[in-house]
């Protein structure tokens, strides 16, 4: 196997749970070396299943599975043997890179202090991943999935205005952690190689789910709007469901789908906003087309006329996806005691490096021997520092001296962009006055005024830590502007339909020939190969196309949206993490290379377990409502106020008896029917019956705190307006004010990682509409006033952008 990007790097795992495993598996995936040191019985991973006909085994779990493919284990009892923490100690001293998921106590006792590390290995970047983080007022909370998500800002608008808000089912707060994780890694380590200077870095779960927003925090400090669930939007069809997106679409397409074009004239829907304040007459009669043909004929149709329609897919669907088998997406490892076993693949394909399992999953303690006999990493680390000069034109941050060339609109390619930026990276932003980057939504005050391109909370946050400039690539002295910067580049981003690129002519083989070293991400619905590589898919579409909207809901055979874009952030973050892969890659060789992500395979990543359970039982995944497969209960109840709510989760028959004394009916734990956990669940409703009877006399906080204290994971369902003012993320320096000229000084989601050394920062507001053009075409490039001027009058470069305004959606 050819070498892969992160090939010789040393990465030491110590996690029980997901993030921190998700985290690995994608440095693995990309060639690092991943040591996973586990307790005796094994990381809890192990025994979260799904299992091969649902026999528990150590070894078996469809989640270790997928996610410790292609590492190595090595079991110690660090708790009570002297001599295996003297090992560890060891293997931190030789490490590059330090995951751990530890709480304070056990990271202290086991000699795991950020200071203690630091001290053993100045070089090492050693990530603490957690719930809340080691500081702030909830650090100490007990989590879990349920509760990570209700705190993160999309359940409160997920699911039917008229019941409870729902959890998305399995680990996503999980996933994002571990997502956010790799990049921050990578960002660190960046830094390291060129300083030998190592960093800790404190991730949180909740703070890394709620960066996984776009407008969550913008549509209340910008116009006071409270986001609420807004119930079922697919499309009945013969045989299953499909999803037409809905806020872009104004369009006559739509009735000539239907054979209907005479409706274009209908004064209803002849302009955007009135498409949307007269959307429910328009949505009934184009299910009245789709019910009528099967969810193929409607996604080909709709798809041909160059409208976003995907199928509702279950996990089966995705399996079966010819999309995903002509991209050769999923993946084989040969497990011992399995055979040959399925896997999902990765969010992204390196055209020079391949990012795919090193092997199978290791059985417990499979290399405790190799690394009592010193076997692992011998010698120097391939990944100690390098000559150069830290620093950059836009100062500090562990990616200063990256320079980054974006030409994205909408959510997933800006916010690749502005990760980079964050963390100290020149980005220069490209925009084209015909088609702006999306700036309609959620305007200051509720008050779009003149310059509203420039008061969009929306794109002001998606864009900060960028230079601005309007140029028209489509003209033969934009293109040449833009050949310009992609020789100054490091990084190109975009994120068009591939034909985009194509007929522009700005495809990877050419721009390469400009700059060798230039690495270049394209992030599409679908991907740039493929059957269904020119579909037209927003992150809405992805949710279903990936299968994730088929396990939100109710009962089994509901089907929901986020009432988002879930898949962008997703895909955003990956394709960071793709492309500092591909930099650390260059180091190496001195070479770029091209990185083409697919939303839909970056969102099926995070539906792992569902897919390792019909690859390994064949069984396809419903949705479950606010339940645990295991747990019970589990459950959203309601509190006093308007829809307010609380989450909780009993993992065990001691917590059952704690929340029970804690609520002031100790007599519920006595009943027999509810002492063990399959009692519990089989009376799940009985149960639910009981607890709202005490949470709707309660404060959600308050109900929460109670639960908390006595040793019971619970959170409060957040709305946006709570997450805007809360004392734990304003303590962790998390909401930072930024001054925008056009927009005033409001709060902005910050940063999910805190480096210890190079922080993230906000330099520079959002442009405003080409408000660099001078700065990046006189000063970084270097143009003459007469090069400028021939661009302005060519109309390569256009100070006025059309675009429409949105009140919201």
């Amino acid at each position: 196997m050819a070498e892969a990007a992160l090939t010789g790097l040393r990465v030491l795992e110590l996690s029980d749970g997901v993030a921190g495993a998700y985290c690995t598996k994608l440095l693995a995936d990309l060639g690092a070396d991943v040591l996973k040191v586990e307790r005796p019985q094994g990381a809890r991973l192990r025994h979260l299943g799904p299992f091969p006909g649902d026999a528990p085994h150590p070894d078996r779990g469809g989640l270790h599975l997928y996610l410790d493919s292609g590492k190595r284990s090595c079991a110690l009892d660090l708790d009570s043997d002297a001599s295996a923490r003297q090992t560890l100690r060891s293997l931190v001293a030789r490490a590059d890179v330090l995951v751990e998921d530890l709480d304070s106590s056990r990271r202290a006792a086991w000699g795991l202090a950020p200071a203690e590390t630091s001290r053993l290995n100045d070089r090492l970047v050693h990530l603490s991943v957690t719930p809340f983080g080691l500081t702030g007022p909830l650090r100490d909370w007990l989590s879990d999935e349920i509760t990570d998500w209700a705190l993160g800002g999309y359940m409160y608008f997920t699911g039917d205005p008229a019941r409870e808000p729902l959890h998305i089912p399995g680990h996503q707060a999980a996933f994002h952690a571990g997502m956010h994780g790799a990049f921050a890694v990578l960002a660190g380590l960046w830094h390291a190689r060129r300083t030998g200077e190592g960093q800790h870095i404190d991730l949180s779960h909740w703070e890394a789910t709620l960066l996984a927003h776009a407008w969550l925090t913008a549509a209340w400090t910008h116009c006071g709007v409270v986001l609420r669930r807004r119930g079922m939007d697919f499309l009945r069809c013969r045989d299953g469901w499909a999803y037409i997106f809905r806020g872009m679409m104004y369009s006559p397409h739509l009735f000539i789908l239907m054979d209907r074009p005479e409706l274009a004239e209908d004064e209803r829907w002849n302009s955007f906003q009135k498409w949307i304040d007269n959307g429910p007459a328009l949505w009934a009669l184009v299910e009245e087309w789709t019910s009528q043909r099967s969810k193929h004929e409607v996604v080909t149709r709709a798809q041909e006329l160059r409208i976003a329609a995907t199928p509702v897919n279950t996990v089966a669907d995705l399996a079966a996806s010819p999309q995903l088998q002509a991209r050769g997406w999923f993946q084989e490892v040969e497990q011992p005691g399995l055979g040959r076993v399925r896997l999902p693949g990765a969010p992204y394909k390196l055209s020079e490096t391949s990012a795919r399992p090193r092997g199978p999953a290791p059985s417990l303690g499979e290399h405790t021997e190799q690394v009592a006999r010193g076997e692992v990493w011998p010698g120097e680390s391939r990944y100690r520092p390098t000559a150069g000069v830290r620093g950059g034109s836009d100062g500090g941050g562990p990616l200063a001296g990256i320079k980054v060339v974006e030409m994205t609109a909408n959510w997933a390619g800006p916010l690749t962009g502005r990760l980079l930026g964050d963390l100290g990276a020149t980005v220069v932003k490209i925009e084209i006055a015909s088609r702006p980057a999306t700036r309609t939504l959620y305007h200051v005050g509720a008050e779009p005024g003149k310059y509203h391109y420039n008061r969009s909370g929306y794109f002001n946050k998606m864009n900060r830590n960028k230079y601005g400039i309007s140029l028209d690539v489509s003209r033969p002295k934009g293109r040449e502007v833009f050949l310009r910067l992609i020789r100054w580049a490091d990084v190109f981003i975009e994120n068009n339909s591939p034909r985009v690129v194509r007929n522009l002519g700005i495809t990877y083989d050419v721009l390469s020939q400009i700059n060798p070293r230039l690495v270049m991400i394209s992030e599409s619905g679908f991907g740039a190969t493929g059957p269904e590589a020119d579909y037209v898919a927003f992150g809405a579409n992805i949710e279903t196309s990936s299968g994730l909207a088929s396990v939100i809901g109710y009962q089994p055979g509901d089907s929901y949206r986020t009432s988002s874009f879930y898949a962008d952030p997703v895909a955003g973050t990956h394709g960071a993490v793709a492309v500092l892969a591909a930099l650390h890659r260059r180091e190496e060789t001195g070479r770029g290379q091209y990185i083409d992500l697919a939303l839909q395979e970056a969102a099926a990543c995070f539906m792992g377990e569902f897919l390792m359970d019909y690859f390994l039982n064949g069984r396809v995944a419903q949705a479950r409502g606010n339940r645990h497969p295991r747990y019970a209960p589990q459950g959203c109840y309601p509190c006093v106020g308007e829809d307010a709510w609380v989450v909780l989760c009993v993992r065990s028959d001691e917590e059952w008896r704690r929340l029970c004394a804690a609520v002031g009916h100790p007599e519920w734990a006595e009943r027999p029917e509810f002492a063990s956990e399959e009692g519990r669940r089989q009376h799940h409703d009985e149960i639910d019956a009981l607890l709202r009877s005490w949470t709707e006399g309660m404060d959600h906080w308050e109900a929460a705190r109670i639960l908390q204290q006595a040793g019971v994971p619970a959170a409060p369902v957040l709305r946006n307006w709570e997450i805007v003012w809360n004392e734990h993320l304003y303590e962790r320096g998390y909401l930072v004010p930024v001054r925008q000229p056009d927009a005033g000084v409001l709060p902005y989601p910050g940063f999910p990682w805190k480096f210890s050394r190079t922080p993230g920062s906000v330099r520079l507001p959002a442009p405003r509409f080409a408000e660099h053009n001078q700065f990046v075409f006189r000063e970084l490039l270097g143009l003459s006033e007469a090069e400028v001027r021939q661009l302005e009058e060519e109309g390569s470069v256009d100070p006025n952008p059309q675009q429409f305004v949105v009140k919201f959606l």
